[in-house]
This record gives structure tokens, sequence and C-alpha cells, in this order.
């Protein structure tokens, strides 16, 4: 997994967003000590159609190689909600439902309690650029900033581009629940298939931290 490169293509991406999230009540994550544990998504992705037919055979061609990439990973996205997606760091666990909503829970090996529940939304591609620029307006991530990124590395491209958004409306600790009232974490990140695994490699928006997620 190539994650090291990603990190900090992904950590780039954080710091566009981390000095207008500086004034946020901390936004933790659910592997870190604190009770109030982080809390850490589904529509189907916009794909931008080509839209010049006279481009040259070898544009047409690398046209066609990125639009069957992106109807694969269009195909493959509903399977989000057949997995249990494992933190390769912490040991956490992330489920979404195909009812559209989720659990995080702390530990994989504790499914009874210290868990955040609630409703999600999920994002793919294009349609995850015009999600986090104009409903997540107030991180002051652009489109231009986005292109950027990009253009890192050919393997992170938009098409495998992901957002989700948790609206936390419970956190379980000692089968209590520790919240007053729901709030909202967006994460952003990219949809990966390495050698047979899937992953989510994502960086929380409120919080800048990384995670790196394989479907179980």
């Amino acid at each position: 997994m190539k994650s090291k490169y990603l990190l900090f293509i992904i950590c780039s991406l954080c710091a566009l967003f981390l000095v207008a999230c500086s004034q946020k009540a901390s936004d933790n994550d659910i592997s870190e000590n604190d009770t109030k544990q982080s809390e850490d998504s589904s529509d189907v992705a916009e794909f931008k159609e080509e839209s010049d037919t006279t481009e040259s055979s070898a544009v047409e061609d690398t046209s066609d190689i990125k639009e069957e990439k992106e109807m694969q990973l269009k195909d493959e996205t509903p399977t989000l909600t057949g997995y249990n997606w494992q933190g390769t760091q912490d040991g956490s666990l992330l489920v979404f439902q195909q009812d559209g909503t989720f659990r995080y829970y702390r530990s994989a090996d504790d499914l009874t309690d210290s868990y955040y529940e609630g409703t999600y939304v999920f994002h793919v591609g294009k349609d995850a650029v015009t999600y986090i620029t104009t409903t997540l307006i107030q991180y002051g991530v652009t489109e231009e900033k986005l292109a950027g990124v990009f253009d890192k590395n050919d393997e992170y491209d938009e098409s495998n581009f992901v957002c989700f958004s948790l609206n936390n409306e419970a956190c379980i600790i000692d089968g209590k629940n520790s919240i007053e009232s729901p709030y909202e974490t967006p994460y952003m990140g990219f949809y990966l298939e390495d050698e047979g695994s899937l992953y989510l490699d994502i960086a929380n928006m409120n919080s800048g931290n990384y995670h790196l997620f394989i479907a179980k």
C-alpha cells in the first residue's frame, strides 16, 4: 500500500483547512484516550463527460481509460456497506449500513461499548468535490486547490476521491450516551484497491488526523 506518498498528499490538503478549523472545539479521534473520543458515507458519483470530440486519438484513449476507471468505481461504491472497515493503525472499526446509519467502534474487539452511532452521507468523484466546495465551504477547500492535489499523483485523482460526513447522534461509553447533541465530522481522501484489498485512505477534516481503513 503506497500510503506514505498519499499521506504527504493528504497532509498538504489538510493544511488548506486546518487554519479555518483552528477555532473549532477539539474534534478528537476515536483512537485517542479522552473519554470524549472522536467521531469519526451513499451517493453515486457524478462523472464528467468528454466534451471535445475532436481530441486526438491519444487523448481519446486516455479519456476512455479514465471513464472505465470511473465506471468501475461507481460499480464498487455500494460495496462500502458490505464490509467492516478496520483501522490499520488503531484497530478501530467503521461500519456503514445500507439504511444510511453507521457505527464507529473504538476497537474491533469490543462491539458492545465505546462507539459512535448516527447517520452518514457518502460522495465520490466530482460529487465529492462539489460537496466539499459547497456544503463544506467553511473549510476553505476550493476546486483549484483540490485539482492541485490530484495533479500530484496519477493514482489518486478525482475519480477515486471521496468525502463522507458522519452525523454523530450518540457516543456510547460504559453503556451511556456521553454527548448532549449531535455533531458532524467530515472526512476526505481516497477509495483505493491494492493487491485485491479495498482501502479508505482519509483524513478527518476537523482535526486533520490521518486514517487508513481496510475492508474486512
